[in-house]
């Protein structure tokens, strides 16, 4: 039987033109040009619609995947890139600088007193061991405030204990908490990760926040493009 013929009947049966030319391993414009005379039914052609439209929604996801899988990993990448220019040391004037970073981003301007505010605790420690490296600030000198929104004011204390464990700080130093009554914008699903913002200050030090303060105008100053 000729090739020609083979595409008619299976055309018959309610093969789609790909089909087709993939049985007879020839080209789709062959196929259709030997089997579309071929009248198929009303069911069949519902079913090749169907096919094509099963066949369209999975191509769609398999891109979707493709695409998501390349995003991470560029993703990934880029993320081990930035750890790789940070480097594996930081030298003292590098943390002279991360720290008056930090104080121009988040610290206490006013009032002659030395603060600082965050919510992440790695950064909190980080400002931590900037005011006892850097500046020499005794850890006795520190107080800590915790400052939560109203709904988790019965949390408090194990608030406080986490902040204590974190910072290393006991908790006679710390100053009575804050309670925001504002309602909450984020919608935290696991309320366990919420512990408020923990606010920083140094007793004694009006020196000290001058200098601060001097370093930030130093920074504000080097930045400046001319």
């Amino acid at each position: 039987m000729k090739l020609s013929a083979k595409a008619k009947l299976l055309r018959l049966e309610g093969k789609s033109f790909r089909d087709i030319a993939k049985e007879l391993n020839i080209a789709v414009s062959t196929a259709h040009l030997w089997s579309r005379q071929v009248e198929i039914t009303k069911t069949q052609k519902e079913l090749l619609k169907q096919r094509s439209l099963y066949a369209l929604q999975k191509s769609r996801k398999n891109a979707q995947k493709i695409k998501k899988k390349m995003y991470v990993e560029e993703v990934r990448k880029n993320f081990n890139l930035g750890i790789k220019m940070i480097g594996q040391k930081i030298t003292e004037r590098e943390y002279l600088l991360i720290g008056a970073s930090l104080y121009w981003a988040e610290g206490f301007k006013r009032d002659s007193c030395l603060g600082f505010a965050n919510s992440d605790p790695a950064m909190i420690k980080m400002f931590l061991y900037w005011l006892r490296e850097i500046l020499k600030i005794d850890q006795t000198n520190v107080r800590l405030r915790v400052g939560i929104n109203m709904s988790f004011k019965n949390k408090i204390r194990e608030i406080e204990n986490f902040w204590s464990r974190e910072t290393g700080i006991p908790m006679n130093q710390f100053n009575k908490p804050f309670f925001q009554k504002t309602l909450l914008k984020r919608n935290y699903t696991n309320r366990g990760q919420y512990y408020g913002v923990l606010r920083i200050r140094a007793i004694g030090q009006n020196k000290n926040f001058r200098k601060i303060l001097g370093m930030v105008q130093g920074l504000k100053e080097i930045g400046i493009v001319k």
